[in-house]
């Protein structure tokens, strides 16, 4: 019997075309295919034979470290028999050849994977967020204001006045939470950030210049510091970067070094998820931020009227963006808001389809205000 394959010597790296014969004596030799000589010969007792695996290459292996592989799978099954031996084919080599097991185990694996990104993940990262003490979340948000602080906040414009009062408005609220280290900073956002607020880790809460200018009533403030606050509460900043981790390590390990194109598509699911997180997020801290404001007293439409101002002031910056042949330097505020008016009646309007709020961190506006005022 004669068996077609490559010989390594165990010893380097190279390797020859060679053949595996079973003599008449019972014994295995295996001979270079070229020069015809012999590379090794033992007793039939002396050899590994890796088990089989649907039509991988399969392994006759030696004491002394060299090895024969082949794909003759057939041939090598034939040449265990010959001496009543294992053929290998074990339980691994039933399944995959079972068509119908095959398809189960895709089923399962399909669902064990969806289940995992979308209960497992989250789960696991809450649970790693809320066992990290204080003084790594210091850490973090240290190195994240740092970064924030170099790459887009300026110093604050506000006067020290009118943070003296905007500080005065939101102690009450700070002071009903003592379990939490929260404390109020301001930043100009600049074009890059605009209206908006953040919250770190530590309990830092970041208010920018511009989100101020665009509240009107110390209500809509309180309201928004409500949501930072729960972001602070559920630790959400921590369960992203630890969710976003994770995911990051299974996309690596199942694609491996991929084209860019197949990196692209195949990373689309975990786009779409880290997504999903945080929209998951932010109806979170509404929640929290609704349930605060009943709690206070406070008309809950205090945070749709700044929702709904922020949302038509971001449309309007993107609006004249996009409009040709406007100096937007040159507009005065009069101007800019009669601009707007004018750009949405011609059509520019935004639609808070499916597919945005898809493709959006945050849920969709009208359907998260929606939310947010109902019982």
């Amino acid at each position: 019997m004669t068996i077609k394959g490559r010989w390594f010597d165990g010893k380097s790296s190279k390797s020859c075309d060679a053949l595996l014969v079973l003599n008449d004596t019972g014994r295995i030799s295996v001979t270079d295919a070229a020069s015809h000589e012999v590379l090794i010969e033992v007793d039939t007792a002396e050899l590994d034979i890796s088990s089989r695996l649907g039509n991988s290459a399969r392994f006759v292996r030696f004491a002394n470290g060299s090895a024969f592989e082949t794909v003759d799978n057939a041939a090598v099954d034939a040449l265990q028999k010959s001496w009543h031996k294992s053929t290998g084919q074990g339980l691994l080599h039933k399944l995959e050849s079972h068509l119908g097991l095959v398809a189960v185990a895709a089923i399962l694996v399909i669902v064990l994977v969806v289940g995992g990104a979308v209960y497992g993940v989250p789960a696991t990262a809450r649970l790693i967020a809320f066992q990290l003490p204080q003084n790594t979340l210091d850490t973090v948000a240290a190195e994240t204001m740092g970064i924030l602080d170099r790459t887009h906040f300026d110093d604050s414009e506000l006067s020290d006045e009118r943070q003296a009062q905007l500080q005065a408005e939101f102690k009450p609220v700070l002071a009903q939470y003592p379990d939490m280290p929260l404390k109020v900073e301001f930043r100009k956002g600049g074009d890059s950030i605009g209206a908006n607020a953040f919250a770190l880790p530590d309990g830092t809460i970041i208010f920018t210049d511009e989100m101020i200018e665009l509240s009107q009533t110390a209500a809509e403030r309180i309201a928004v510091l409500a949501h930072e606050i729960g972001h602070v509460a559920e630790r959400h900043s921590l369960r992203a970067v630890i969710q976003n981790a994770v995911l990051g390590f299974v996309y690596v390990t199942l694609v491996g070094d991929g084209t860019a194109m197949g990196d692209l598509l195949i990373g689309l699911p975990v786009l779409a998820t880290t997504m999903s997180y945080s929209r998951d997020h932010e109806t979170e801290a509404d929640v929290f931020s609704a349930q605060f404001l009943d709690h206070a007293g406070i008309e809950r439409q205090a945070f749709v009227d700044l929702m709904q101002r922020l949302g038509d002031t971001m449309r309007c910056n993107e609006l004249i963006d996009d409009a040709k042949d406007v100096d937007e330097d040159a507009l005065s505020d009069t101007e800019r808001l009669a601009l707007c008016e004018t750009l949405i009646a011609e059509g520019g309007d935004e639609d808070d389809s499916q597919w945005q709020d898809y493709l959006s961190t945050h849920p969709g506006l009208k359907q998260r205000l929606i939310d947010f005022t109902a019982e």
